[in-house]
């Protein structure tokens, strides 16, 4: 493996394990940010800005306007601190869309304003996308969510489980369950030949999702199915399951089962030439009020053949409104039904059996009728049922986690008449809203402490990750290893 790719796949599993990579420009890591959302630069004033013109959606979605002139506000001034390149913004309730703006640049250096068009790297909002469409399978009795993998993946028939350093056969068999909810002992670690795989997916054609999960099955599981929570690579692994039982490639069935019906034409695996010139750029922030172009390894325009689920689409705001709105209408859209309505009522279910953590299927919940994710690039997204509300919230972020999500999320609550914040706090594979927890490292730590002792062993982290964080040596990774890795 040269130098280069080992770099890049190190960054990469960094990048899925701990939700944010801390590893910055040059090499450096900043002290204003860590794994948690960064302080940011100051804000300009208040006064400096005005709030835009609204129509008569606004009322229509019963939008409270002086709340909605404060978030007007309160974007630009994140976008003049250069907190964040460019916002794209919607917010829905009973139905009605009522409020959709744009701040920024798309294209900083291009001089390209932020288009309502916008194309986004989703990252790991691409997880719900691949979890609703195996339920369109599910409601055609195509596979039950208890059934072991292995009846179409062969090669999880017999999958091993890390325990006190040793390897075992795995208790149970995995299900779509456990990999819809992140309980099936999968984590992103899942050796040198999958983190490749997921390294040449993003540079050029050749391995498939058979390949990948055949590589993947080789390894380890964290721990035994079913018992625990730990985010990773379990989104993939469906994306396989579900080619195996259709014979059609992930791409296709995304496509013919919801992009298609819902009227979704901008998301994808890839972006077509003719699209191009509406995709983000991504963006990078080695110091407050800095920003400077990303890295994107993938040659986008071209289709990939390893079409993974945990993290590869494309797609606007506007397209992942339509998902939203036909997850809150219990699964129909415009007339077009893709989903059962009780099938719906089960992704806002808690599928794990965890002391802290709520997790439906694709998507993290509340128990109180909340559903979203986030993507590590600075995607997000929360249904909330109980309240007839959604909120999409899109900006290009790498390797670093803006306050302007929650400052968004804050205000689009109080518009919406809510007196708190939907609980989607701490989601590892976005930005977060922050709140509940005081370090970002004590939630990690929590996350990962799977036998509740107050310190991740071995068995609890890849074993890459372990070895750098483990400082003393001591066969543990405390809460004080974890924030010095901020530090190095």
């Amino acid at each position: 493996m040269t130098p280069k790719l080992h770099s890049s796949i190190t960054s990469l599993l960094l990048l899925c394990v701990l939700g944010a990579s801390v590893v910055q420009a040059h090499g450096q890591a900043s002290k204003w940010k860590g794994m948690g959302i960064s302080t940011g630069a100051p804000l300009p004033p208040a006064e400096n800005f005005q709030p835009r013109p609204h129509g008569p959606e606004l009322a229509e979605a019963g939008l409270k306007p002086e709340v909605i002139a404060k978030l007007d506000v309160e974007m630009q001034r994140h976008v003049a601190a250069k907190n964040v390149a460019g916002i794209s913004a919607i917010i829905g309730k009973d139905g009605v869309r009522g409020y959709f703006e744009t701040f920024g640049m798309a294209d900083i250096e291009k001089g390209r304003a932020m288009e309502k068009d916008a194309i986004f790297r989703l990252m790991s909002m691409t997880k719900p996308v691949i979890a609703l469409a195996a339920l369109t399978l599910y409601d055609e009795g195509k596979f039950t969510l208890d059934e072991p993998i292995s009846k179409h993946c062969p090669e999880w028939a017999e999958p091993k489980v890390k325990e006190s350093g040793a390897v075992v056969s795995a208790k149970a068999a995995i299900t779509p369950r456990m990999l819809m909810s992140h309980s099936s002992g999968l984590g992103y670690g899942g050796g040198q030949a999958a983190a490749a795989m997921a390294y040449q997916a993003m540079t050029k054609p050749g391995a498939t999702l058979k390949d990948f999960s055949e590589a993947v099955a080789k390894e380890p599981l964290m721990f035994q199915p079913g018992t625990s929570y730990n985010y990773g690579m379990g989104l993939d692994i469906l994306g396989r399951y579900l080619e195996a039982i259709t014979g059609q490639p992930l791409d296709v069935i995304l496509k013919e089962r919801l992009f298609g019906p819902l009227k979704m034409p901008d998301t994808d695996f890839h972006v077509p030439a003719a699209k191009v010139g509406r995709l983000c750029q991504i963006y990078g922030q080695p110091g407050p009020g800095v920003l400077v172009p990303g890295t994107d390894l993938a040659n986008v325009t071209n289709k990939p053949t390893l079409c993974l689920g945990g993290h590869g689409l494309f797609g606007s705001i506007g397209d992942y409104e339509r998902l939203c709105r036909m997850i809150l209408n219990r699964g129909e859209l415009d007339g077009v039904r893709v989903l059962k309505p009780e099938t719906v009522d089960l992704i806002f279910e808690n599928h794990l059996k965890h002391p802290t953590m709520k997790y439906g299927l694709g998507g993290i919940v509340n128990g109180a009728g909340s559903y979203g994710w986030g993507g590590a690039d600075g995607t997000q997204f929360v249904v909330d049922r109980s309240k007839r509300t959604y909120t999409l919230f899109m900006v290009q972020t790498q390797h670093y986690k803006a306050p302007t999500y929650p400052a968004f999320l804050a205000l689009a609550n109080e518009a919406c008449g809510l007196a708190v914040p939907g609980a989607m706090t701490g989601t590892p594979g976005g930005t977060g809203t922050g709140g509940g927890i005081s370090s970002p490292y004590a939630g990690l730590l929590k996350q990962r402490d799977l036998n509740g002792d107050g310190k991740l062993g071995s068995d609890e982290l890849p074993a890459a990750l372990f070895d750098r964080l483990d400082a003393d040596k001591d066969g543990f990774v405390n809460e004080e290893e974890l924030k010095a890795l901020g530090k190095k």
